[in-house]
């Protein structure tokens, strides 16, 4: 798989990941960004998240809050309402964004091997992926 110099994330996180300009996210940006990386990186297989809250959060970046209702499945995203940079939210949506596919799919998250497997993937976009982000 071959990524262009010019594509948005790899140039966006590029720019930010050195930076120490603080970010304040939107739920705009949230999307946004959620909807560049389920294109680029997830095939457009993921479903959009049914809620987004963004508040401070205390000892994470965000949490995935996977939800059941008859047949369907559907996930809630709760983030942080800052990051350090812009990258460093961009890594924490693709981490949340794992965790909805994760539920949709299995009906359960993890950081295992259903996780892990997206590592190679997003490290050519300059994602980092780990347990924590």
């Amino acid at each position: 798989m071959y990524i262009r110099k010019d594509n948005i994330i790899l140039k966006t996180i590029r720019e930010n990941k050195k930076h120490k300009k603080i970010y304040i996210p939107s739920k705009h940006a949230v999307t946004r960004w959620t909807n560049i990386l389920n294109e680029e990186i997830f095939n457009n297989k993921i479903h959009p998240f049914k809620d987004i809250e963004i508040r401070r959060r205390h000892g994470c970046h965000a949490e995935h809050i996977g939800w059941e209702s008859g047949p369907f499945v559907y996930g809630e995203l709760s983030m942080n309402n800052w990051f350090w940079n812009k990258s460093e939210f961009i890594y924490t949506i693709a981490h949340e964004m794992i965790h909805q596919w994760q539920w949709m799919n299995f009906h359960k998250t993890n950081h295992g091997r259903t996780f892990m497997k997206w590592k190679d993937k997003l490290r050519k976009f300059d994602i980092p992926l780990g347990v924590e982000v």
